[in-house]
């Protein structure tokens, strides 16, 4: 056999192996990473984090009490093993009910414009 046919026939009989492991291989990575994940997140009490991996990445969803709560579930997923990248999608719930814009002086509010 020519020398040039058993290189190609070799080459792509590695390609097919490598993309073979990759392919199985990822799956088991995003289980592994989500079941440590939410294991950590459980152990901190932080049920309100919804986790998911793609590939070595985590998504973080859900609404925080705080944002100190949210920075302490991205700290913690941050320093799992194997994790590449960390995205928060977190919405931080307000503690008040009043908008922030509230009249600095007892002035009462109003929806009507005062005309000049």
């Amino acid at each position: 056999m020519n020398r040039s046919i058993t290189l190609l026939l070799g080459a792509v009989g590695f390609a097919v192996i490598l993309a073979l492991a990759v392919y199985h291989g990822s799956g088991k990575i995003e289980r592994d990473l989500t079941q440590r994940g939410e294991a950590v997140l459980s152990e901190k009490q932080l049920s309100w984090v919804s986790l998911e991996a793609e590939g070595r990445n985590l998504w973080l969803r859900g609404e925080a009490p705080s944002e100190q709560e949210a920075d302490q579930a991205l700290q913690l997923m941050q320093a799992l093993d194997g994790v590449n990248r960390v995205i928060d999608e977190f919405a931080i719930l307000s503690t008040t009910d009043a908008p922030a814009d509230k009249p600095a002086s007892g002035d009462p509010w109003s929806s009507t414009i005062k005309e000049r």
